[in-house]
């Protein structure tokens, strides 16, 4: 039997041994006392056969993963992480089966997620399975025993427009010697951002990629890039070389600001829309600002289709562009294969409208 006594502040205060565990249940009768014992003990009854609840689990693996992982990071992947908690809180773990997982998948792409975003959902849902299972002592996670769908889109991002590029080229100057650099190199614009001139080697016909920025609400942190594969050598160009050559400065200067400090958010976001709106490639957003057509991402994509139509092969793109995975340099290089057989398909169809004939 449990110990009860009275406390200074009123309450009822029972001892009780739970499984090998010294318990204290406080209340103002016994009541309800006894009402939290059970709710207790029927707790304990449910983790055992279900698991611990799915957003006790989430909140320990995220607490460890902020010690871990960059902020970047961090940020990147909020999204995903505040989706996956929000979809599963209140499930216990072992009640998170293939099948409601696999419904949960079907229904982001039906709310118009793209597979890739889909994919991270799921690395983030097996993440804390994982979690479980090393810190609470779980048995099983069922997110390897589910393939995203088939059907759903694939987020393409496309290069600059041969207009665009066309533009750029023919204005490299001021800020688009920054466009110039992320299109002859197919860098990140984090990379672009952290480049040194020491890190521009005109001796070995490289540029060292080995640190990147991101913005912490607004102002520039360096840091290392996220992945091994990130820290690279990307060729100068010839055509880039006297471009960077007419613009060198000081070894720690910064190649993109052109100063002892990388550039701001803003200062990025103000030069980069300032460049394209005198090429005229801009819109408004609505309230009464401008945005840029043309992303510096897309210039990354334009390197590959470059790689991909000079022939250059997909372990050589993959090193230059530091792709993490071969995979994702496979995806691009098989979607620009798609996009080459579509286009030579409707030259073969508009042929053979004209009246030709195969003979």
């Amino acid at each position: 039997m449990g110990q009860r006594k009275r406390r200074a502040d009123g309450l009822l205060e029972k001892k009780r041994t739970i499984n090998g565990k010294v318990m204290h249940f406080y209340g103002h009768t016994v009541a309800e006392i006894e009402a939290k014992i059970d709710a207790y003990k029927a707790e304990l009854a449910e983790k055992e056969t279900k698991g611990e609840r799915f957003e006790v689990v989430y909140d320990a693996w995220m607490e460890l993963r902020r010690t871990q992982v960059k902020p970047s990071t961090l940020y990147c992947s909020a999204s995903a992480c505040a989706h996956t908690r929000a979809e599963w809180e209140g499930y216990r773990m072992k009640e998170i089966t293939p099948t409601r997982i696999a419904a949960w998948y079907q229904c982001l792409g039906d709310q118009g997620y793209a597979k890739g975003t889909v994919r991270n959902h799921n690395d983030v849902l097996s993440s804390v399975f994982k979690h479980w299972i090393v810190y609470f002592g779980g048995d099983f996670n069922p997110c390897p025993y589910v393939d995203v769908p088939r059907n759903l889109k694939m987020k393409v991002r496309t290069p600059p427009t041969d207009e665009q590029l066309a533009a750029v080229k023919a204005h490299p100057e001021d800020f688009g010697f920054v466009a110039w650099l992320l299109m002859y190199t197919g860098i990140r614009l984090g990379e672009a951002m952290a480049l040194q001139w020491q890190d521009v080697d005109f001796g070995t016909g490289f540029i060292h990629v080995t640190k990147s920025v991101w913005w912490d609400n607004g102002r520039p942190v360096v840091t290392t890039p996220k992945t091994k594969n990130a820290i690279r050598d990307v060729p100068i160009l010839n055509v880039l070389r006297p471009l960077l050559q007419e613009r060198q400065g000081a070894p720690t200067d910064y190649v993109c600001s052109g100063r002892a400090t990388p550039l701001t958010a803003s200062e990025y976001r103000n030069k980069w829309g300032v460049y394209w709106r005198k090429l005229g490639y801009y819109h408004s957003d609505g309230s009464g600002s401008w945005d840029a057509d043309v992303s510096a991402h897309q210039f990354r994509h334009g390197m590959a289709s470059v790689l991909y139509e000079a022939g250059v092969g997909e372990m050589e793109a993959q090193r230059i562009l530091g792709h993490a995975s071969i995979t994702t340099t496979h995806e691009i290089y098989t979607h620009l294969r798609q996009a080459q057989l579509s286009a030579a398909t409707d030259r073969l169809n508009a042929f053979l409208a004209n009246g030709s004939q195969v003979v």
